[in-house]
């Protein structure tokens, strides 16, 4: 019986944690950055499916997630930065996160997450050379 409550709380925690993410996120102002709020729970959702992260590990990700997000996009609308200085600080800032993500990851899950930003980072510097940044 006790075995049978436990189980319930926990399955009950695990199905409403991401509802308080994507709260909290709507908290934190729909205006001209909520679109940027939901590229991040986009891509939450996504490295979520992808790496098969626990509801502990999304929880502790968000904040990470949310920082890096809103460094890229200083630095994305900073009109002072050339191209080859928007792409290092770029760098910078996905590496520092990715500093703080490693630890939270297991070894499978870390090796997944180094494809995904690799890839990530191709992207990106297509976009620098084509000039959409």
């Amino acid at each position: 019986m006790k075995l049978r409550v436990t189980t319930l709380i926990l399955l009950a925690g695990i199905l409403i944690l991401p509802l308080f993410a994507q709260l909290a996120i709507a908290q934190m102002g729909t205006g001209a950055g909520g679109a940027d709020k939901q590229e991040i729970m986009a891509k939450m959702e996504k490295l979520s499916s992808a790496l098969q992260l626990t509801p502990q590990q999304k929880k502790q990700m968000m904040p990470i997630l949310m920082e890096e997000g809103q460094k890229l996009k200083g630095i994305k609308s900073d009109t002072t930065l050339g191209p080859m200085q928007k792409m290092m600080q770029m760098k910078e800032v996905g590496s520092a996160a990715d500093a703080q993500i490693k630890p939270i990851l297991t070894p499978e899950q870390d090796q997944k997450f180094e494809q995904i930003r690799a890839q990530e980072r191709e992207e990106m510097m297509q976009k620098i050379r084509s000039g959409q940044m």
